[in-house]
């Protein structure tokens, strides 16, 4: 029978959705399943089932099955997007011996490393350091460290593999192996052995077992491909392929996504500025930048200050955003400085967000705008740091996330960037990232002129009676962070 789809499996922390995707990587169906709620029994731990995990994987595929009418033998591959950073640990006969650890688990931060050079250690690696610590026998019994999509994808092939946007320990760029130092310098050099081995997001990890083909309801022999971290996933889905193209990512954290070819050298950079990612193929990486909290900053001041507008768009049944367009698409570039910098940033984490020049004639409207710019100025700064770092200019810049439905913060890039920015038509980018890796390793699709570039909805292009404010004002946002930087070391 014809391969007419791509089933692309998206696992997030709250959700895990399956999609089939047509030849074009266009989304035809999709369905989705809330995740258990993530189990805390102790301060600073965030952890999940790991079995149920993947019976809620299984759920929703047959649903999808079912609902979709699309049979199991027009599948051409599988792949996925996952949430990163985590620990899914295995022991050698492929059974969970802990429970799924997330990246906002915070259990590695009480391992105490006295050396300095030691506190540069990944997580995931200080993590296993806790665990030898406190549940020795679990860190021995465990064979492979996995991350959540890594996980399912095991479930699915009996293969451990690890994707190179989403490795479980750091990658030595020029070998393609893992960095086994931070290993030697956790005091853990053992634990290089449960490191799985590496593919890059567009490669072929095995095929659908009988076992779970069974629990599936999908083809026996169907192919899985590795996928991507969900970020890069994002990336991919929104036309990642060449130097030059950056994804803005509009959602909780707020990050920047370059591509970049792999023999691009980095300026150097501060811990944290920037990280760098595998890229889809072997011949790119990825650079990213984030502020460390994007949507959730606006959201939380919105529930903090603004209740009567939240009560007034649940009145008349519109999203908040809608009705703060209403009152915001026109007017002109505010006079504040609002710094969004809620949780800190990856590399100051004593950053906090403020306020500067309010005055007896600051209004509520005033506020709400710099509460957008302040988001959208300070992700704009981290793009102009990424293009120093990667000293490359992005010329095909794309918006996604939920952030990106906003026609404010649409509009406020493209000013502030003097760019075009490019929102894309399917609000599902990294699940169509997945697809467009499970094209690749099954030579449907290539990174040149078979690649599926995605549609594009609307382009916001920069008004040339705003840009020189915005340019003006991203100065003023530079000169506030250098002075409140020294106010920020001094507050507890």
């Amino acid at each position: 029978m014809e391969k007419k789809y791509f089933l692309s499996i998206d696992r997030g922390q709250s959700a895990i959705k399956a999609a089939f995707l047509n030849l074009n990587a266009d989304i035809c169906y999709m369905e989705s399943v809330e995740c258990q709620p993530i189990q805390s029994p102790n301060p600073g731990w965030a952890q999940q089932d790991m079995q149920l995990i993947w019976e809620q994987t299984v759920y929703v595929i047959r649903q999808l099955l079912e609902h979709s009418g699309v049979k199991p033998e027009e599948v051409a591959a599988i792949s996925f997007s996952g949430q990163g950073g985590g620990n899914f640990l295995i022991s050698a006969d492929g059974q969970p011996v802990y429970p799924g650890v997330l990246s906002m688990d915070r259990r590695h931060e009480e391992v105490d490393f006295e050396d300095k050079k030691q506190t540069e250690i990944p997580r995931t690696i200080a993590f296993m350091v806790w665990l030898k610590e406190k549940c020795p026998e679990v860190y021995h019994k465990t064979r492979w460290i996995l991350g959540s999509k890594d996980w399912i994808r095991y479930c699915l092939t009996g293969n451990a593999h690890a994707d190179r946007s989403d490795a479980p320990a750091p990658v030595e760029e020029s070998t393609g192996e893992y960095q086994k130092d931070s290993m030697v310098r956790a005091g853990i050099p053992e634990c290089a052995d449960k490191l799985p081995p590496l593919k890059y997001a567009s490669e072929i990890c095995g095929r659908v077992t009988r076992r779970a083909a069974k629990e599936t309801g999908l083809l026996e022999g169907t192919y899985v491909v590795a996928g991507a971290h969900d970020m890069i996933a994002c990336s991919i889905g929104c036309g990642g392929r060449r130097q030059g193209h950056l994804t803005i990512i509009m959602g909780t954290m707020g990050i920047n996504i370059a591509v970049l070819d792999k023999n691009t050298g980095l300026n150097k950079y501060r811990s944290g500025e920037c990280f760098e990612f595998g890229g889809v193929s072997e011949g790119l990486k990825m650079v990213t930048t984030s502020i460390g909290s994007g949507c959730y900053t606006v959201n939380w001041m919105l529930e903090l200050l603004f209740e009567k507008e939240l009560e007034e768009a649940e009145k008349r049944k519109i999203n908040i955003f809608t009705l703060l367009e209403e009152r915001l698409l026109e007017r002109e570039p505010s006079s504040l400085i609002f710094q969004p910098y809620l949780l800190g940033t990856f590399y100051n984490g004593k950053a906090k967000a403020g306020i500067l020049g309010i005055s007896d004639q600051t209004t509520r409207e005033d506020i709400l705008l710099a509460l957008f710019e302040g988001v959208c100025v300070s992700m704009c700064m981290e793009i102009e740091r990424l293009e120093e770092i990667a000293q490359s200019t992005f010329d095909d810049i794309w918006l996604t996330g939920g952030g990106s439905k906003s026609r404010i913060w649409g509009q406020m890039y493209a000013d502030i960037l003097r760019r075009p920015v490019k929102i894309g038509k399917t609000g599902e980018a990294g699940c169509r990232g997945a697809a467009v890796c499970a094209g690749i390793a099954t030579g449907h699709f290539d990174l040149e002129e078979n690649f599926p570039v995605p549609e594009v909805e609307k382009i916001y292009y920069p008004r040339e009676e705003i840009v020189k404010t915005y340019k003006k004002q991203l100065q003023i946002y530079k000169q506030a962070y250098r002075h409140s930087a020294d106010l920020w070391e001094e507050q507890k």
